[in-house]
């Protein structure tokens, strides 16, 4: 007697990887909606410590050692590399404890 198709185990596999499919995109949109987030907390604080009368040096110093950090981040998206990303996590964390610590 010969099985069904719609209860065959490649059936069944290709639904799980369907599912597995949209779990993925789900979660590559929470952590670019993450990463837009801290981006925007970062970038909203230093515009904030920038419209202070007067910057103090150590201040100065943090945002021109940001922009060397932003600057100097060797990506290439077009690869789409997990490493890109784990440096651009490593960059914001970096980036989050300057601006924390005005």
């Amino acid at each position: 007697m010969a099985k069904s198709l719609d209860v065959s185990p490649a059936k069944s596999f290709a639904e799980e990887v369907e599912i597995l499919r949209k779990s993925f995109r789900a979660c590559l949109d929470v952590y670019a909606s993450r990463v837009e987030s801290e981006l925007s907390h970062i970038k909203e604080a230093a515009v904030a410590k920038s419209q202070a009368a007067q910057l103090s040096q150590n201040t100065i110093r943090d945002l021109r050692d940001m922009i060397t950090l932003c600057r100097t981040l060797d990506i290439k998206p077009e690869k789409g590399r997990r490493k890109d990303l784990k440096k651009i996590d490593s960059l914001i964390e970096e980036l989050t404890l300057m601006v924390d610590n005005w």
